[in-house]
């Protein structure tokens, strides 16, 4: 089986565990109300890349009910949960990969761990279009774990499915977000969790459009 195509159908079957284990996790609040206040903009228009179950949306809607936001996810279970989650925001089912295929502005976008299940080259396709998708000043945070591509494989969860985990070189990342036509990025840590003998580095990056 195509690596996409398991990684997408291991997301849409286990849509309703990663609601149980993500949707009050807390532990990324403060880098979404870094990504707020960036924009500035209490009526800012909001896509939620990889929305997953509209964790990240509920979140922001908590804080700025003025916010328009849109999601997109390619688990059809996911955004039937991000709608029950978000009845004020709006949820389609799209691939990352295709986000050309929106025809708005936003004044930010918000990719909270959608990078690791892109390609290199996809996630360079995925930025660009972003840098496109958004008004002058407006914000990307993207959310990624460090380290050598080469080690990029699948991981296997304990229910036994896999999805294909991606991993990035931070400065290589940086220099594709400039290129893109972002200014040079904030860069944040949160440790995360993975198990009680397991803490695993995440990296977050939040890019203005120049």
């Amino acid at each position: 089986m195509d690596r996409y195509k398991e990684t997408f159908e291991t997301w849409n079957k286990v849509a309703l565990l990663y609601q149980e284990k993500f949707m009050t996790l807390t532990m990324y609040d403060e880098s979404y109300e870094i990504f707020c206040k960036l924009i500035g903009n209490s009526n800012a228009k909001i896509l939620d890349a990889g929305c997953g179950p509209g964790n990240i949306s509920r979140y922001i809607l908590s804080k700025y009910p003025g916010y328009k936001i849109d999601g997109i996810d390619i688990a059809p279970n996911m955004i039937e949960l991000a709608k029950v989650n978000n009845p004020a925001a709006e949820f389609m089912v799209m691939d990352l990969r295709d986000i050309s295929q929106l025809n708005k502005k936003y004044n930010g976008i918000i990719c909270g761990f959608g990078l690791p299940y892109l390609s290199e080259s996809e996630a360079k396709s995925f930025i660009d279009e972003c840098c496109n998708l958004l008004l002058e000043d407006g914000v990307l945070y993207l959310s990624f774990v460090e380290g050598d591509p080469e080690r990029s494989g699948f991981k296997t969860a304990s229910t036994g499915d896999r999805t294909f985990f991606n991993y990035f070189n931070m400065d290589h990342l940086i220099d594709v977000l400039k290129n893109a036509g972002f200014e040079s990025p904030m860069k944040l840590k949160v440790d995360f969790k993975r198990s009680e003998s397991e803490i695993e580095n995440h990296t977050i990056l939040l890019a203005k459009k120049k």
